[in-house]
């Protein structure tokens, strides 16, 4: 951190987020307990280091979606909610080991794919 004292610096705003979303590794109850957990309080240390160190973080989002990619993340976004209530449902009938493991296979779909290249560390 020390060689960024006082500078401005671009950040791949997916790359960053990334990186606080796949801390803890796989967590099978995450879509049951509403999404991420803990992320706000690891992007707020962050920044405040940056803060402290006087580095001003640019962040470079994704640009426009190609034609066709919203109507996918839809339609990905559906099939996600209609396992998460199955999963509700199998826990609703008892079956708590069973719901477990169905949640546990939704938290694939909750992230997108780590770009190749990218090592999360």
């Amino acid at each position: 951190m020390a060689e960024l004292i006082d500078c401005a610096i671009a950040v791949d705003a997916t790359y960053f987020l990334l990186l606080h979303i796949d801390v803890t590794g796989h967590e099978p109850l995450l879509p049951a307990l509403g999404g991420l957990t803990g992320i706000h309080a690891r992007i707020e240390q962050e920044l405040q280091q940056w803060k402290d160190h006087n580095v001003t973080p640019f962040f470079i989002f994704d640009g426009q979606p190609i034609t066709g990619q919203d109507e996918v993340t839809v339609m990905r976004s559906k099939e996600l909610h209609k396992r998460t209530n199955e999963a509700w449902t199998l826990y609703d009938n008892g079956k708590a080991v069973d719901a477990v493991s169905a949640f546990g296979q939704n938290t694939s779909k909750l992230f997108p794919k780590k770009r190749e290249g990218w090592e999360l560390t």
